[in-house]
């Protein structure tokens, strides 16, 4: 009897020993989420990437926390349902009362004011990247993001980049993201379109459209649209949308007394001023015209070959009539200088000696153009040349425009490693610099030129947290990844040691994207050039991919520090590695 008696209280201590093990992790659950950091993510049967995948979740969902194990984390898919994600894919965040929202590297809010006259609207944030139209002085557009010297916002119905330089307003982050309110029609192209209470991919469900239905828009959040029909209002993604019209229902006419010019290739004539209106003719980029009356951001026009209807403003370059013939002449032409460093040449090519190099908010008089070249008057009567795809223009109807790097990226998938993170600071500067920080805020200024540029790309880590090197490489075998750039800043006991350095393992697989990247960072931070050499580091020796490890600089020589933690400095560093990037990919 006392035998059974212990075996019974024994196997209760078990049970309730039990209850207790497995109680810990759900109540952990209460205390830690994940947010999804990928847009579509494989959980799986185990804490492996061998087990099965048995459910796929999305960007910005959030899940309760069950278990950890290495790498890998264990969600709460259901109340009856688990599964493992990898760690290095999505964020870790404490208390699970926070409302979810989709992770992003930037932040949102405030309005801008373009300060200058046929400011270029660009699809990524730097010259490299096509024009898509024109952000003219006085215009009012929605502050989106900023990215080293460029800032991302939302004008007419459409995302894009102008330079920091020429637009002016409140960029500051507030507690509620602030909206663009716009009276806009849209016409939805997906087949069938979820429709939410708040603009997260984790907002309650409230409906969904059809294809084709055509909805009005109320306002415009970041990459989200607040949009109404008959008995449905809520928030959609603007991928799955196309804007019908920009017309507003009352807005008012003026008589107009100005001219402009058309910087779209082809512009469209209408009639009527929306694009809704029947198209009745076209004019080219360069042609000039009279504006006889302007609309909610339309313009009707006149010109020589006699053809009368309405435009989109936001292709003309507008300039009064009283003024028309003075902007005709080349003295009210300048360049307006984007960039630190700027080279102004002898001659009209790469290969000309540089007489100088200008600074950010300088301008010059255009005398002539060359190519794709300015021809300026400097002090005295020296004469330089700029390249025009990296400089500003105002009075230029026909601003210099280049075919782009972006398109040799462009689909491909690229993975970029900001070094250190977490409790691994890295190198640390004689000023308290740390290199965990500089590496992350490169990398997401790189991130933001490929997005834009269509690369498929992906971070692994997009905040301050520890990544195991191991990780680091599994995310790009993970993503079959056709590039992997690690970024790091050196240091070293010679204090006077400075420069970039690139590295690579296997001089087959790896050695020309790093001689490719080193010619463009090279030439775009003007560092001493250490040149490309081998490196038996774990994230190149284990990577699938074509890899390269680079150093940006020295954070243990005192006037290098100073340099590589400047924004502007980052920015240059991140548009070199795009620009390597490009031309293997080339």
């Amino acid at each position: 009897m006392i035998r059974k008696g212990l075996t019974i209280f024994i196997c209760f201590a078990l049970f309730f020993a039990a209850s207790f093990v497995c109680a810990i992790p759900t109540s952990n659950a209460a205390n830690e989420q994940i947010i999804i950091n990928v847009d579509v993510l494989n959980v799986r049967s185990g804490a492996a990437l061998s087990s099965a995948v048995i459910a796929k979740v999305k960007k910005g969902q959030a899940y309760d926390v069950v278990e950890k194990k290495n790498d890998w984390i264990k969600i709460k898919l259901s109340s009856n349902s688990t599964g493992w994600v990898a760690e290095w894919l999505v964020t870790q965040r404490k208390g699970a009362n926070h409302t979810s929202t989709t992770q992003s590297i930037t932040s949102d809010g405030g309005t801008v004011e373009s300060a200058a006259s046929g400011l270029r609207f660009r699809s990524g944030p730097g010259t490299s990247f096509a024009v898509v139209g024109v952000f003219e002085k006085g215009k009012k557009a929605t502050y989106l993001t900023k990215s080293g010297d460029w800032i991302k916002i939302s004008y007419l119905g459409k995302q894009g980049w102008v330079s920091a330089s020429y637009v002016k307003g409140n960029t500051s982050n507030s507690n509620s993201q602030q909206s663009e309110v716009v009276t806009n029609k849209a016409s939805v192209t997906a087949t069938s379109l979820n429709v939410r209470k708040t603009p997260t991919t984790s907002g309650a469900r409230v409906g969904s459209l059809k294809k084709n239905t055509i909805v009005a828009v109320n306002q415009v959040q970041g990459d989200w649209v607040q949009i109404e029909t008959t008995g449905l209002k809520g928030w959609v993604h603007n991928d799955y949308l196309t804007f019908t019209t920009s017309n507003h229902s009352t807005g008012n006419s003026r008589v107009a007394n100005a001219s402009g010019t058309v910087t779209a290739t082809t512009l469209s004539i209408r009639d009527n001023g929306s694009l809704n209106g029947k198209i009745i003719g076209s004019i080219s980029k360069g042609t000039k015209v009279s504006i006889v009356e302007e609309k909610n951001d339309w313009y009707k026009i006149s010109n020589h070959s006699n053809k009368t209807g309405w435009v989109a403003g936001w292709y003309i370059s507008k300039s009064d009539t009283k003024n028309a013939t003075a902007q005709s002449s080349n003295n009210n032409k300048q360049v307006n200088i984007l960039y630190d460093g700027t080279n102004i040449r002898s001659g009209s090519s790469t290969s000309h000696s540089i007489l100088k190099r200008a600074n950010v908010g300088e301008t010059y008089e255009i005398i002539d153009t060359i190519g794709d070249w300015y021809k300026i008057k400097l002090k005295g009567k020296q004469i330089g040349y700029i390249a025009g795809w990296v400089a500003g223009t105002s009075g230029v109807s026909s601003p210099v425009t280049k075919s782009g790097s972006a398109q040799y990226v462009k689909n491909k998938t690229i993975v970029i490693d900001p070094g250190h993170g977490g409790q691994d600071s890295g190198a640390v500067g004689s000023r308290g610099t740390l290199e965990k920080k500089l590496t992350l805020a490169t990398s997401k200024l790189l991130y933001n030129k490929l997005k834009s540029a269509g690369a498929n790309v992906y971070l692994t880590r997009s905040n301050d947290s520890y990544v195991s090197l191991s990780s680091r490489v599994a995310t790009s075998n993970y993503r079959n990844a056709q590039a992997f750039i690690s970024l790091h800043f050196d240091s070293m006991s010679d204090r006077s040691a400075s420069g970039t350095t690139i590295y690579y393992f296997n001089s087959q697989k790896d050695a020309r994207l790093a001689a490719k990247l080193n010619s463009e960072v090279v030439k775009q931070t003007k560092l001493r050039d250490r040149g490309t050499r081998y490196g038996n580091f774990h994230v190149l020796r284990e990577n699938h991919a074509p890899a390269a490890l680079l150093e940006l600089g020295f954070l243990s020589n005192r006037a290098e520090e100073l340099t590589v933690q400047t924004t502007s400095y980052q920015e240059r560093a991140a548009q070199g590695i795009f620009n390597g990037l490009a031309q293997y990919f080339k």
